[in-house]
């Protein structure tokens, strides 16, 4: 199990802008990870079952989706078998699943300051092209860490999303997206 605290700020980007980085960005920065993660939120609270072909996983976030820094705890599971078991559970203590997803993702490191972050390209299905950095921490936020990262954001030519705006896009994509099986 591994609990941190994630520090990060998003940007929605442009089909161009994610073409861009997704070209730009190898050449700037050391490639960690690359995946397909299928994804299914359950509430109350923010618990997440997340599959890769790399991982499966139980993931719980403190906090709204848009707070610059919130409590996350990942529980790695043996299999997809364990996932699914772990789906009908909360299936069966009545908690609501929003739309599940799927995020193309292409993670990359950077260091700045003394300190290493992580600057996701994301593409997530039918919802949006996104550009995420974040700084994974044991310690609780620091304004150092979102200075950094707003650098980040400004030599990448990007600009955060205001937290409400990207509220609202959430609330419209579970909106227009009926309930889907994590499949």
């Amino acid at each position: 199990m591994k609990s941190f605290n994630e520090i990060e700020l998003k940007s929605i980007l442009t089909k161009e802008q994610y073409e861009k980085l997704f070209m730009e960005l190898p050449k700037r920065m050391k490639l960690i990870n690359e995946e397909t993660l299928h994804t299914i939120r359950y509430r109350p609270g923010d618990v997440r079952l997340r599959y890769s072909d790399k991982t499966q996983e139980i993931v719980c976030k403190d906090g709204n989706p848009t707070d610059i820094s919130r409590k996350e705890m990942i529980i790695p599971l043996a299999s997809r078998k364990e996932l699914d078991y772990f789906s009908q559970l909360f299936n069966l203590l009545n908690f609501k699943a929003d739309p599940s997803w799927i995020k193309h993702k292409r993670e990359f490191e950077y260091k700045l300051n003394g300190f290493t972050y992580i600057v996701c390209l994301q593409h997530i299905e039918n919802f949006a092209y996104i550009l995420e950095v974040e700084h994974l921490s044991k310690t609780a936020y620091t304004r150092a860490h979102e200075h950094n990262i707003r650098t980040i954001f400004r030599k990448l030519n990007c600009e955060p999303i205001k937290p409400e705006e990207f509220t609202q896009r959430i609330k419209e994509y579970i909106k227009a997206n009926s309930y889907k099986k994590l499949s």
